[in-house]
């Protein structure tokens, strides 16, 4: 991929301060940024973009269909570089996910959008399509920056949102099967559309050559969180049985008797009941633990290793951009988090936190006259695939 010019960390907010976007628009109403960067220059070009489509391992999928013949279809990377050469000459739309991975400038691209933790953050999409290319009608769970980088995208939204809204049948895409605009906006390059969760939104290319970049931030469901508190739970739980001695005489067999209810009520809360500080320790293990999928093929990579790499402590290891690296500040001071585990850090500024949460690479033993316990974890990160030595 081509690399540009230094790309300055400022918020591409049209001149908007941060702390307005946030009161006023976060996850509250659309919001059109024209010349969201002035200026602009696409550094990534769309046959780049066809070949990491190509590489395994990478997240990329094909959509062709057009809003009014509905007549969609998806296919999934990695693809053939010939499947590029016999697309139709309108209506297809290639989406890669995760290419600030693999864009050098990436990074910094997105340290734009530093305003919001990334611990919200999902990644960097982009699309490249030909004339009239869409992927359809639909609403996002997750807050998205649409930003323009190349030709025109004419982008429509429907508000107020469908109460139930329903998809079409049969399709690997969830599109809407109804969706009437009540507002629309060309974008041109440099332009960026703000979108909050639940927005039934459509684009459409209005050029032969037309490429957006989409900048998601998911957050976790409560469902998700609820799950994992319980099952943090249960490891804290003993195998211990309920027990009830002293127990009176039934009168009614069939009943559940008040003091049984309030006796097994104490019990649960008291087995569920955290301090603040370790339930922060479970929300910092939780949101940094690798996703499901990802960890286990990683995982597995590692195993199948038939003597495991020995961790160097005065090498420098390059760390997988996906690995997720937070901290969070409590009475006890700084803890970090790395890849689910937790670490206690009480010696560590907040500043100092920032930079190892934010390194590309580390040297072992730069960090761990600071941080013992990391020695381990790094050892489980290297084994796991997590890091690498930075050759």
């Amino acid at each position: 991929m081509g690399a540009g010019g230094s790309i300055p960390a400022h918020p591409p907010l049209g001149g908007l301060d941060p702390r307005e976007f946030l009161h006023d628009y976060w996850q509250r109403r659309p919001l059109l940024i024209r010349s969201a960067i002035p200026g602009f220059r696409n550094p990534i070009d769309a046959d780049d973009l066809a070949g990491l489509a190509c590489e395994p391992g990478i997240r990329s999928r094909l959509v062709l269909g057009h809003p009014d013949r509905r007549d969609w279809s998806v296919e999934y990377g990695p693809f053939d570089p010939e499947r590029f050469t016999r697309l139709p000459p309108t209506a297809w739309t290639l989406l890669v996910s995760g290419v600030e991975h693999y864009w050098p400038e990436g990074p910094d691209w997105l340290r734009r959008f530093d305003f919001i933790p990334h611990w919200r953050r999902d990644d960097l999409m982009i699309s490249s399509a030909g004339r009239e290319g869409s992927v359809g009608p639909h609403i996002d769970a997750y807050d998205v920056f649409l930003f323009q980088a190349r030709g025109r995208r004419r982008w429509q939204i429907q508000e107020p949102p469908p109460r139930s809204p329903i998809c079409l049948p049969a399709l690997p895409l969830a599109i809407l099967r109804r969706f009437e605009a009540t507002s629309e906006w060309i974008l041109e390059p440099g332009d960026m559309l703000y979108l909050p969760p639940g927005i039934p939104h459509l684009g459409m290319s209005l050029d032969d050559a037309c490429m957006t970049w989409s900048i998601g931030f998911r957050a976790p469901t409560w469902r998700d969180l609820v799950g994992g508190f319980l099952e943090d739970r249960l490891d804290a739980v003993g195998p211990e049985r309920v027990s009830d001695p002293g127990r009176e005489t039934a009168v009614h067999p069939h009943e559940i008797a008040a003091g049984d209810l309030a006796a097994l009520r104490a019990g649960l809360l008291e087995r569920l009941r955290l301090q603040p500080a370790e339930m922060d320790r479970f929300l910092g293990e939780s949101l940094s633990r690798p996703q499901q999928d990802a960890a286990e093929e990683q995982g597995s990579a590692g195993v199948a290793e038939e003597s495991p790499e020995e961790l160097d402590s005065a090498r420098c290891y390059r760390l997988d951009p996906e690995l997720g690296r937070y901290w969070v500040r409590g009475d006890a001071g700084v803890r970090l988090f790395v890849a689910g585990r937790s670490l206690a850090a009480p010696g560590l500024s907040a500043a100092t936190a920032e930079s190892f949460c934010a390194a590309e690479t580390l040297v072992p033993k730069d960090w761990t006259a600071l941080l013992p316990e990391l020695e381990s974890v790094l050892r489980d990160l290297l084994e796991r695939g997590l890091i690498e030595r930075d050759e």
